[in-house]
């Protein structure tokens, strides 16, 4: 196979273009740093507890809605494999469709527009995958983690909160910016 000189350079160009699109990441973190004196560390102790009675009554109130979507789990279950089954009756058609119409299509394929209308090859060519995804079977804990996730919170502002009474303390919050992907060479 031969390769003409311009669609080298044509690829190669692409390939650099290509490869000067990755653009930097970057992560942000924040630091807290406590206050020097006694009297602001004491402080600090009591955002502490209040932080950790916070986080220990919203993780209680999130798992007894957890057990209150429990009953809900089977019945959405039933439904989610009810609507899974008519997916994949939809699916298995659509495929059949696709792939008549890949075997069939030979009047609109590149090697046979030259041939007469009634010439067939039974060598259909190559299989391409269907453009569409095939329908993903549920699961009680995919069906539990989605009614859990609509229902119960799980952040009750705990951190905000805390940020607010660390600085209300005298400690400070520090942000950094660091990259973390395709990072610009340091000079």
């Amino acid at each position: 196979m031969r390769v003409s000189f311009s669609n080298l350079l044509a690829a190669l160009l692409l390939l650099a273009g290509v490869s000067g699109c990755a653009t930097p990441r970057y992560q942000t973190t924040f630091r807290l740093i406590p206050p020097p004196d006694a009297a602001g560390r004491a402080c600090v102790e009591r955002c502490d507890a209040t932080q950790a009675a916070c986080q220990t009554t919203c993780k209680t109130r999130y798992e007894a809605c957890a057990k209150a979507v429990a009953p809900q789990v089977e019945a959405r279950y039933g439904e989610a494999l009810e609507q899974y089954a008519l997916e994949l009756k939809r699916y298995a058609s659509a495929l059949r469709r696709y792939e008549i119409r890949l075997h069939f299509d030979w009047m609109h394929s590149y090697p046979y527009r030259h041939y007469p209308p009634y010439w067939w090859d039974p060598w259909p060519g190559p299989y391409f995958p269907p453009p569409f995804a095939e329908p993903v079977m549920p699961t009680r804990e995919s069906v539990r983690a989605e009614l859990e996730k609509k229902q119960c919170e799980d952040d009750c502002g705990c951190l905000p909160a805390y940020d607010s009474c660390f600085l209300g303390c005298g400690g400070q919050r520090v942000s950094e910016t660091v990259c973390v992907e395709n990072c610009p060479s340091a000079k």
